[in-house]
């Protein structure tokens, strides 16, 4: 294995870590963005951006 061999395993890993935390975060959350289609609309906790 070269050196680009090694860069790119730990960037394909680095990726997978990136991911794997992200999902991690963010398992609970089930809304899907599209507000006016959910039942529950109405009592939303969502945080809307600024």
């Amino acid at each position: 294995m070269g050196p680009l061999d090694l860069v790119l395993v730990l960037i394909v890993a680095l990726l997978f870590f990136l991911a794997a935390r992200y999902a991690w975060r963010h398992r609970n959350h089930s809304c899907g963005g599209d507000c006016s289609a959910c039942p529950y609309h109405g009592q939303c906790g969502r945080k809307e951006k600024k």
